[in-house]
């Protein structure tokens, strides 16, 4: 008994085999539109790279500003952050109790770290980023008495606002009188 193979009609719906294997200009199209919207947004997020590592430089000097005075006042102990202009570099300084001064500050340990507390731009997280000036009144240092009033050079009361600025435009600014500290950005 011999019998003839069943006779298969295509489905008229279906796609055809030649059309299975191609795109459409309308998925093309749409292709190169997401892939155009996914290149101007990297783009963008490159371009602002520089931006936020001056800012997160100039908040991280907030920050260290403001735990210098913060410490100066729970401890009674005078704390001092000194720049560095041409090394891009700033340390925190405390005085010794039982032989106070200014040149007898120490580097203290940073306690995240746990290393000498020294903070240095233009490395890691921060480069592309420098210092363009840090004055506290014919200095570049400042440092705090026990009631977080802050302190030049010469352990005398700041005349004027300290004043510290990186590159881009951002200042970290230390009030006279108060000693509080506030970052402006550009």
């Amino acid at each position: 008994m011999n019998q003839a193979a069943p006779t298969i009609h295509p489905n008229p719906d279906a796609p055809r085999a030649s059309a299975r294997g191609a795109f459409t200009l309308i998925e093309l199209v749409a292709v190169m539109i997401l892939v155009g919207i996914l290149g101007i947004s990297a783009a963008v997020s490159f371009n602002s790279v520089p931006a936020s590592r001056q800012a997160a430089a100039a908040k991280q000097i907030h920050r260290d500003l403001a735990f210098a005075r913060e410490r100066s006042m729970a401890t009674g102990v005078r704390h001092w952050v000194v720049f560095s202009i041409p090394t891009n570099s700033y340390s925190v300084l405390a005085e010794d109790p039982l032989n106070p001064g200014r040149v007898n500050a120490a580097t203290m340990t940073d306690p995240a770290s746990q290393g000498p507390f020294v903070q240095r731009l233009d490395l890691n997280e921060f480069v592309g980023v420098s210092f363009d000036s840090a004055i506290f009144d014919a200095g570049s240092e400042v440092g705090f008495d026990w009631l977080g009033e802050p302190l030049n050079s010469t352990a005398a009361p700041l005349a004027v606002s300290g004043v510290v600025q990186v590159t881009g435009g951002h200042q970290v600014i230390v009030q006279t009188g108060t000693g509080m500290v506030t970052h402006a950005a550009p």
